[in-house]
């Protein structure tokens, strides 16, 4: 067996090195002696695929979409609205109550102001960036619990989390705020921001009323120091959260990157006179939720498209692949498969004229797996779960998404087939998709900012929030070359 490891080894090297020649048959004779010669040999075989409708997904906390925009392909809308926590350090501390100039009418420590900053960046294609748009910014009855699963269709109004006779803020935007002069808004370092102002009187769940949130922010502080020991509590006591909901407008769908709720304050130290600001960020350490709504029905229109295949986000479409498992083990039964390679065109090859933009990232998964591996939080093993970006060669436009190697989920595929079959005649039956993959647009968060490659130990796989879009060769009446799967199988001669 180590025999054959090695040489199998050489054999794919040797065949990396000879830039994708047809000719393989006679590697074996030359890599081994007439004793022990490794035969190899390689075979195409169509793949069928088709689109099917993702409905809703489960979603994490690394990124946050806010907007309403029409899909230029559907013609439909589709919004994204979200729930953010606030997260504090265990550090957290105000200063002493004795140095606060900032005083309510009861003389109590009290915030001069206090607003929740959503920081925009990178909106999709389709977003007009002097559009206006109307959100709302409502107070949460109580928190969203980290031991549950939120998916994409999950709507805290109708599931009764917002709280009645709370903070409902509205604020109209739009992604460049011309208000801002033209200086301060092209400099390097301005952020793009939505500053929603929560300083009118405040008056909490028992009753009490305060000059403004950030004061109730402050006194709560005071009063209950140990709500400020961790976010767990902080969020439990104090602030459950918000939800940011779309109210009128359209045009505009961007990422929410950070987001803020800040209050500020002053203080007296000595003979000096601060202006001070108490910062509580919406992190991946707290919970975020988002809810998205893409319409099916216009989803469903575009799955009677058989010319091509869709992958779609976000919460869209997957492209379905059936693998031909049983094809490729009809007359090798006894051979062992060293690579098996298989890549997907994009129909709509020009970038430039594209308004939606190309999914960037692709994830090979078995279908009935989808769940698991994000429930779980899996990373692709390169066994049965593969990812792969899509590749662009300038020259001609030739945009694919090329696995090279997924020879382990076929054989995979394969020994599962074989021992279901043994265990039960009518395994195939009971088992429909054993032999079925989806390819899913996904987006990748690092563990560092500073990372320029992607490394599946530090790195989680997440479904694509953002708007993308790309149709794929293939479907039952594909027009275009059929989609095949290579296959490079060894033997040893006997």
């Amino acid at each position: 067996m180590k025999k054959f490891s090695l040489l199998a080894g050489m054999a794919i090297t040797m065949m990396a090195l000879s830039a994708c020649n047809n000719d393989t048959l006679d590697i074996g004779t030359s890599l081994t002696s007439p004793a022990d010669k490794l035969t190899v040999s390689s075979a195409q075989y169509n793949v069928q695929t088709r689109t099917v409708l993702a409905d809703s997904v489960l979603l994490r906390s690394s990124y946050c979409y806010l907007g309403r925009v029409k899909d230029p392909e559907t013609n439909a809308y589709i919004t994204s609205e979200f729930m953010t926590q606030f997260n504090l350090l265990e550090s957290f501390s105000l200063p002493a109550q004795s140095t606060f100039l900032s005083r309510d009418a009861q003389g109590l420590p009290a915030a001069d102001s206090c607003q929740v900053e959503l920081y925009m960046e990178k909106p999709t294609a389709i977003t007009d960036t002097l559009a206006a748009l109307k959100i709302r910014l409502s107070e949460m009855a109580r928190p969203m619990e980290e031991n549950r699963r939120y998916y994409s269709n999950f709507d805290p109004v109708e599931q009764g989390y917002l709280r009645t006779g709370g903070i409902a803020q509205d604020k109209m935007f739009a992604y460049n705020d011309h208000v801002v002069a033209d200086d301060v808004r092209n400099a390097s370092k301005y952020y793009n921001v939505i500053n929603i102002q929560l300083n009118r009187p405040y008056t909490d769940a028992q009753g009490v009323t305060y000059s403004n949130y950030g004061t109730y922010i402050i006194q709560k502080y005071f009063a209950h120091p140990e709500y400020f020991r961790n976010a767990y509590s902080f969020i439990h006591n104090v602030c459950p959260g918000f939800y940011v909901s779309v109210i009128d407008g359209e045009g505009v769908y961007t990422e929410i990157p950070d987001m803020c709720l800040r209050v500020y304050y002053k203080v007296q130290e000595g003979d000096s006179v601060y202006n001070r600001a108490a910062a509580f960020a919406g992190t991946e350490e707290v919970l975020q939720t988002a809810k998205i709504t893409n319409p099916t029905e216009s989803l469903q229109e575009l799955m009677t498209d058989n010319t091509c295949t869709y992958m779609k986000a976000p919460a869209g479409l997957y492209t379905e692949v059936t693998l031909p498992i049983d094809d490729i083990y009809s007359q090798h039964a006894q051979d062992s498969i060293m690579t098996a390679s298989i890549s997907f065109q994009r129909v709509n090859n020009d970038y430039t004229d594209l308004a939606l933009r190309v999914p960037s990232y692709m994830l090979m998964v078995p279908k009935d797996s989808l769940s698991t591996f994000f429930d779980s939080k899996k990373a692709p093993d390169n066994k049965t779960t593969f990812y792969t970006s899509c590749l662009t060669n300038s020259v001609n436009k030739q945009n694919t998404y090329t696995f090279s190697n997924i020879s382990s989920l076929v054989t995979h595929m394969a020994n599962l087939k074989r021992r279901g079959v043994a265990a039960d005649p009518n395994w195939v039956a009971s088992h429909p998709n054993w032999n079925k993959v989806l390819l899913v647009p996904v987006q990748i968060v690092t563990s560092s900012s500073t990372t320029t490659t992607v490394s599946t130990a530090s790195s989680s796989f997440e479904h694509c929030m953002a708007i993308a879009s790309t149709k794929l060769v293939g479907g039952s009446e594909n027009p275009f070359a059929p989609i095949r799967i290579n296959i490079v199988y060894s033997k040893f001669n006997q």
